[in-house]
């Protein structure tokens, strides 16, 4: 680590150079785009505003390209552009940078310079695609006197198109608005640098550096194996909270299969909080809203005694009430009402849950329509004959259900996080159960005998 550290610390110059490089050339870059920017809004708002405006108004001042020699003339956008070049150029004196306003089509009376390769290629580039809109050129690595060469299209606009077309002196008459004129080009170059200073002194410098890390490397071993034993300890956290992590999925899965289980249950269940001011439900599943006819936000926040109404038995109401009160179970059938308004009699089990004995924090009900067969109390054996046929169904239904819930206690019993809500419920579920089983049995005792006759 040692070693690493002082070989670090030789290579920071390498650094520091590949630092300056990147730097100078992103203000290269920068400034190339900032002056290209500003020649091209100058070029056309002369254009539009200046040259356009005064052949539409017939006006009376003259432009051309020697506009100093004719009284009243002003300058067409080219030679604007050539004459900013100058002004940059003389901005910079150095020769960092530079602008030029080049076409392969100069006026015949102008003295232009011949085309360098990177200018042909970019006016080539911009007519051959007039979609593209640069094109660049980096010489150098951004050091010393490299140079960084941007060339942006002259578009041929109408009153640009006007001009050359009728001008004398003009080596083409057929220019048409959006063709490619020529190029603008700026050039910037990098700062002379002769050198990055005394670099003796920097790796004196780094040489003092290299010592103090020596002196302190003893330092920084006793501090890394205090790190180790922090890090063995992290690691026994880590391990043991990665048990954790997954004995909590283990426990989300079971809770998963729970919940599937009782909203899917045949039953009608609805869990009321008791510690609550007017114990309101906080859960009902489906087979509650299919048998009350409410819905779980017409449900859910209210107390459950919405279910009663003007045949509700107060006797039955009383024995209720007395239940919650002393946190006690409750087993009975009542009548109650459907949010339709229609009645229907209900096999109503209540069990406490949670909470201390006496005050419990909370009560899981379960409801079992038995209108049908409270109807059937009464009617003729002969009528319990068409029952014969849907016996065996039932009795079969019922034994899957009860297999599955016998399933589901042993699963929850086999783990680490065995509750009294499960518990309840599947207390509650086998109370159902059993209630449905004496049912069938009633019917199959009556049909029973009377097959049998006299």
């Amino acid at each position: 680590m040692l070693w690493l550290l002082l070989a670090s610390l030789l290579l920071l110059p390498l650094v520091m150079v590949n630092a300056i490089s990147g730097a100078t050339v992103a203000q290269m870059k920068m400034q190339a785009a900032e002056i290209a920017s500003l020649a091209t809004d100058i070029r056309s708002y002369y254009a539009d505003n200046v040259i356009a405006r005064l052949q539409a108004a017939d006006g009376k001042a003259v432009y051309s390209e020697n506009y100093r020699q004719v009284h009243g003339g002003i300058p067409i956008p080219a030679t604007l552009s050539i004459e900013l070049g100058a002004l940059f150029d003389n901005a910079h004196r150095d020769g960092r940078i530079s602008y030029e306003f080049l076409s392969d089509y100069p006026f015949a009376k102008r003295v232009a310079k011949p085309l360098d390769d990177f200018e042909t290629e970019a006016i080539r580039a911009f007519r051959t695609n007039p979609s593209r809109t640069t094109f660049t050129q980096l010489t150098g690595n951004g050091l010393g006197r490299s140079a960084y060469r941007l060339a942006t299209p002259v578009i041929m606009r109408r009153a640009c198109v006007t001009c050359h077309n009728a001008h004398p002196d003009s080596p083409k008459r057929d220019w048409k608005v959006g063709d490619i004129r020529g190029i603008q080009e700026v050039t910037v170059r990098g700062l002379q640098v002769n050198s990055f200073g005394r670099l003796g002194n920097m790796f004196g410098y780094i040489s003092v550096l290299g010592i103090l890390s020596v002196a302190a490397a003893g330092v920084f071993q006793r501090q890394s194996r205090k790190l180790e034993r922090i890090n063995e300890k992290l690691s026994i956290v880590h391990t043991r909270e990665s048990d954790l992590a997954a004995r909590m999925s283990d426990q989300v899965e079971e809770l998963a299969l729970f919940g599937t289980a009782v909203d899917n249950s045949i039953v009608g269940i609805a869990i009321a909080d008791m510690r609550k001011p007017d114990s309101p439900l906080v859960y009902v599943n489906n087979a509650f809203t299919q048998i009350t006819g409410y819905s779980r936000d017409l449900a859910v926040g209210f107390n459950c005694r919405f279910l009663q109404g003007p045949d509700t038995d107060p006797n039955e109401i009383q024995k209720i009430r007395k239940a919650l009160d002393q946190g006690q179970a409750y087993t009975g059938e009542l009548l109650n009402y459907r949010h339709d308004g229609s009645r229907f009699w209900n096999r109503l089990t209540l069990s406490p849950v949670g909470g201390s004995a006496g005050k419990p924090d909370f009560f899981v009900a379960n409801q079992v329509d038995v209108t049908q067969l409270r109807q059937e109390r009464g009617v003729p054996v002969e009528a319990l004959t068409a029952l014969a046929g849907n016996l065996e169904a039932a009795r079969s239904a019922l034994a899957d259900a009860r297999r599955f819930a016998e399933a589901l206690d042993q699963l929850l019993r086999r783990t680490d996080h065995w509750t009294v809500e499960p518990e309840a419920y599947l207390r509650s579920e086998e109370q159902a159960h059993q209630h449905l089983d004496d049912r069938l049995a009633q019917i199959s005792g009556v049909l029973d005998r009377y097959n049998q006759g006299p």
